[in-house]
């Protein structure tokens, strides 16, 4: 560990912050409460704090330089203002977000990030932005929160995981099994299994909502590619009669050729087309968004959906990446 710490020095003092970082988070994994003192860890921690403040990690800055500060009565005074000057720039860049879980025991896991099984009461730093948090027991139901975080504020939120039903507990159970081989399942039984999302009306409608996006969309490419094939027509048309002297206002005279009609018909045809392409890549996009929204308002905002499935569908978006969370039976 302490070679960790003078190559962190070294790197420090000549601002290579990279190397800096990379040896102090290697003195600070490697600091082991039985063999380094309180002052040694909270100095490594202020330390490895103040390196990502400076690659702007800001985050992991106020999380180290909040924990090394936590012992500042082992830290000389000279350590205390520098970390304490750290954290203060810092902190506007983040959020601070006071959890409290029950059970104490339960593993806290925001986005896709486990921090493990601390204590009942956590003090985090999170990025700015929406955050899933989830709370995970053995013998418990999971519990989800979403929040939107926003720099220089602090949020409190509390996860309750509640009491797993025994057949819940069951499946969950390491090593069980849900069906005896050889074996027919009960009425009772196959009344107890979650219902599919595809279930009863809601489930046609979702069909017949997909059968409609795919037909108006594959539509409105024919009509749309047949317009295109129209226009070209139109266009080498008008190369060879311009070629043999046709001007734009030979159509317009008061007694035009006879092939202006079907120059007018054809672009009509390409008129029509192009309109019924639209109206269909439109109408695909409308029941498009409807058919994909149904699962959203029915399963995660609006409570719809069977409570025994325990279907959660939540939107997780950070500074690396986007999508949802699904958790549940279905």
């Amino acid at each position: 560990m302490k070679d960790h710490v003078r190559r962190g020095q070294r790197a420090r003092a000549t601002g290579q912050w990279t190397e800096a970082h990379a040896a102090y988070k290697a003195a600070f994994d490697a600091a082991d409460p039985e063999s380094t003192t309180e002052r040694e860890r909270a100095e490594i921690a202020g330390e490895l704090g103040l390196c990502e403040l400076a690659l702007g990690k800001y985050r992991d800055a106020a999380e180290h330089l909040a924990w090394s500060l936590e012992q500042r009565e082992a830290l000389p005074a000279a350590l205390q203002k520098r970390f304490e000057e750290g954290q203060r720039k810092a902190t506007p860049h983040v959020a601070k977000l006071r959890l409290s879980v029950d059970p104490p025991d339960a593993e806290v896991i925001i986005d896709t990030k486990s921090i493990g099984r601390i204590a009942r009461v956590y003090t985090l730093f999170v990025e700015p932005g929406l955050h899933t948090v989830r709370a995970r027991a053995p013998g418990r139901e999971d519990a989800f929160h979403t929040l939107r975080t926003v720099a220089k504020a602090e949020h409190e939120i509390s996860l309750h995981c509640p009491r797993a039903s025994v057949s819940s507990a069951r499946e969950d159970a390491p090593g069980s099994s849900s069906e005896t081989p050889g074996a027919m399942s009960s009425p009772a039984a196959a009344q107890a299994r979650p219902p599919s999302p595809w279930a009863s009306w809601p489930g046609t409608a979702r069909i017949g909502g997909i059968v409609v996006t795919t037909a108006t969309a594959a539509a409105g490419a024919v009509f749309l590619l047949r317009a295109h094939v129209v226009h070209g027509d139109l266009r080498e048309r008008d190369v060879t009669l311009r070629a043999q002297g046709w001007t734009s206002h030979t159509c317009r005279e008061a007694t035009p050729p006879a092939a202006c009609a079907g120059i007018r018909d054809q672009v009509n045809q390409r008129d029509l087309f192009a309109t019924l392409g639209k109206v269909s890549l439109a109408t695909s996009a409308v029941f498009g968004v409807a058919t994909a929204a149904s699962f959203f308002t029915e399963v995660a905002f609006f409570g719809g959906g069977s409570k025994a499935a325990g279907l959660r569908i939540v939107p997780v978006t950070t500074s690396e990446r986007a999508g949802v969370l699904v958790g549940g039976a279905w």
